[in-house]
């Protein structure tokens, strides 16, 4: 019961200083896509993914070939041996697809860190020129419907980000 009127004093007291709340909006999608580092993460992204992608087209091969000598008509294979390689292209299978699994594991996590990292500096620059204007809450546009007196900071930010030195910019990914 003292939770329940201790949230209903937080509302009343945040009723009351409602006309005081200085509410701002950027645009977020269009800040992650021009934000200066944001191209190299993606190229940094890409190559890691390209190599990963190519380790899994060369175990395909392996596979294929496999799959090739067992299914060839001239084989000279003796029942154990086919058994053998049967089995063997069966692990093989199996260990492509255990590889496939976590290598899209791993590149979805990346990606997400990648996100992460870039929308934290984005974050921090918005954040820095709503405390230099004032702004009490800044909400994604893309998110938001209405915003009584709302202020779009998107532009300033991006004037923000023409002033970031390079080094500013850098992600502290591992390197691939």
């Amino acid at each position: 019961m003292r939770f329940l009127t201790l949230v209903f004093c937080f509302l009343a007291f945040s009723a009351g200083r409602a006309d005081d709340l200085k509410v701002a909006t950027v645009d977020l999608k269009t800040l992650f896509k021009e934000y200066p580092g944001t191209s190299q993460a993606q190229k940094n992204y890409d190559e890691f993914a390209q190599g990963k992608k190519q380790d899994l087209t060369d175990l395909e091969e392996a596979l294929s070939d496999l799959q090739k000598k067992l299914s060839d008509p001239k084989s000279k294979l003796s029942g154990k041996e086919r058994r053998r390689k049967v089995e063997e292209l069966n692990k093989a299978t199996q260990d492509y697809q255990d590889e496939k699994n976590h290598v899209e594991s791993e590149l979805e996590e990346r990606n997400l860190e990648m996100t992460k990292q870039l929308m934290g500096r984005i974050e921090d620059v918005v954040a820095g020129i709503a405390k230099k204007e004032g702004i009490d809450l800044v909400l994604d546009s893309n998110d938001s419907v209405f915003a009584k007196n709302g202020r779009d900071l998107t532009d300033e930010v991006l004037r923000a980000f023409a002033e970031l030195k390079p080094d500013q910019t850098q992600l502290d990914m591992d390197d691939p």
